[in-house]
């Protein structure tokens, strides 16, 4: 059965995705010269400090130091640095879980009219997170943050008229947030548009322009799109019947997003599966390379946690050392992938033992 989608992402992602990236994302300094910046008042290098510590850029990726610097440039006035803050502290990421303090920042960011905060004080409201639930001021927020120019709150807005209860419910309202929400790029208000036309709600029923819907969800990535238009190719359904077609969208959608790239220079999976099962493998070596700083070993290491390849499966040990090489190599693919099946409590585990791992790798110990 097609499915609506609901949230693109987690419900606090806006907050950690797509901000300015001040200083050393458009220059050329160093952590040290940034930090150097920062420490004689300049708050776009406080900011900028922040953002390389939450995306392990130039550094080992470190919520904890991230939020530092966020409380720092906060302080000092950055509204991008509160929403940042703010979505740390919601996740439980760098410090204790907090959706009272979250909630906080994002008000005070969305009083700024900070469009990410606008929509995720809109989510908090229609979540009661960190604050009373409130269709109605959820409504009025994500209403405002669509005026600002954020497609999700356009499409969250599709989503509450589609399918919450029959007195709030309104199709036409529904269909009109979706096409806004389309015509501003968000993929998720395509593919629920979609849903609409197939099973005919707010307009007349037209599977065929449901397929064309989905299809432009497909090609921008939608894994809900894949599986909703696998069904319609499966059920020859305003497609012709094309079970080969439905079974590699079906495999496009399971695969999601897993992204197979490899680092230059780095050796990939099927690579470090063979060194592990060489029978001159060298897992002391390996151990002791790693620790005296080789960025190659530190990420096979991390592999080999993760997969439990020739060592017990440990995320938190695999994430420190894959949040080592990650300093070094710039190349986060495979941590951020990792990152995917942590809780909070994990991730934070593994950060503060990356920071004991590098602080013995800098002593020489």
């Amino acid at each position: 059965m097609p499915k609506i989608r609901k949230f693109h992402l987690g419900l606090f992602a806006a907050c950690l995705l797509g901000l300015s990236q001040p200083i050393l994302a458009q220059t050329s300094l160093s952590i040290d010269e940034a930090r150097l910046l920062a420490e004689n008042g300049n708050n776009d290098a406080k900011l900028a400090l922040g953002l390389a510590y939450q995306t392990g850029q130039g550094v080992a990726q470190d919520y904890s130091a991230a939020i530092e610097w966020y409380e720092k440039a906060a302080k000092a006035g950055s509204i991008d640095a509160k929403v940042r803050l703010g979505g740390l502290l919601a996740e439980g990421l760098g410090a204790q879980k907090d959706l009272g303090a979250a909630f906080k920042l994002f008000e005070s960011a969305a009083a700024s009219d900070h469009p990410d905060a606008t929509l995720i004080l809109g989510t908090m409201y229609e979540k009661g997170l960190g604050t009373e639930k409130s269709i109605e001021r959820a409504i009025k927020l994500y209403e405002h943050a669509a005026a600002l120019g954020v497609g999700e709150a356009a499409t969250n807005l599709g989503v509450i008229y589609q399918t919450d209860d029959l007195e709030r419910q309104d199709f036409e309202q529904a269909i009109a947030w979706y096409q806004r929400g389309a015509e501003m790029g968000d993929v998720r208000a395509v593919n629920n548009l979609g849903v609409m036309y197939l099973r005919g709600e707010g307009v007349e029923k037209n599977p065929e322009q449901a397929a064309k819907l989905f299809q432009i969800a497909v090609n921008q990535g939608s894994t809900e799109a894949m599986n909703n238009l696998a069904s319609l190719y499966d059920s020859a359904l305003g497609v012709p019947l094309d079970e080969a077609r439905a079974d590699e969208l079906f495999r496009m959608a399971a695969k999601g997003q897993r992204d197979q790239r490899t680092a230059a220079g780095l050796p990939n999976a099927q690579e470090i599966l063979n060194f592990v099962s060489a029978p001159k493998f060298d897992r002391k070596g390996l151990i002791a390379a790693a620790k005296s700083g080789d960025q190659k070993a530190q990420y096979i290491l991390g592999h080999l946690h993760m997969n439990g390849w020739g060592t017990p499966q440990d995320y938190v040990t695999a994430y420190a050392w894959l949040n080592l090489a990650t300093a070094t190599s710039g190349e986060t693919t495979i941590r951020d992938t990792l990152t995917k099946r942590m809780t909070a409590s994990q991730i934070n585990a593994g950060q503060a033992l990356a920071r004991d791992l590098g602080k013995s790798i800098s002593a020489g110990e």
